[in-house]
């Protein structure tokens, strides 16, 4: 049985780039950073003779994401410049000063979608923009604790 959300794995381009993005601009965490191959790990994703870069950072919650980057196996692109493609289609951070973070990362030529938004049906302020690999990472501020659902918080 499920008893907790584990993680979000995110294959990446270029390792340095992504922890730049995750850790310096976002404040994660670097908990562990390591060559994965082998046995194990090709039987465990499908692929042979492969090794990966995964780098393991978590936010102050403790939530962590799974940064992986392949040294020997070819990667490929999808087409995430739209919301409404197919898979995975984001993953949402919880935020407070929403705006100072936007003005930050667009400082540091982080793209958005659109600056942060008043939820017409929420107490709450979001933004999407994308990682380094074009990965939509999404922001939202509760703006009234008092109002919003439970569950939602």
């Amino acid at each position: 049985m499920i008893s907790s959300f584990r993680h979000v794995g995110v294959v990446v381009k270029d390792m340095e780039s992504a922890m730049r993005f995750y850790c310096d601009y976002l404040e994660h965490e670097v908990i562990v950073d390591f060559i994965e191959k082998g046995d194990y790990f090709n039987r465990l994703i499908g692929l042979v003779e492969t090794e990966a870069r995964v780098v393991k950072v978590h936010s102050p919650d403790g939530i962590y994401l799974e940064l992986i980057e392949f040294l020997n196996h070819p990667v490929v692109d999808r087409q995430q410049d739209s919301f409404a493609s197919i898979g995975c289609n984001h993953f949402c951070f919880t935020v407070t000063e929403i705006d100072d973070l936007y003005e930050k990362l667009v400082d540091r030529g982080v793209e958005f979608i659109s600056p942060p938004l008043a939820s017409d049906f929420d107490p709450v302020k979001t933004c999407f923009c994308y990682d380094p690999d074009r990965t939509l990472v999404q922001f939202v501020e509760v703006t009234d604790p008092d109002l919003i659902r439970d569950g939602l918080k």
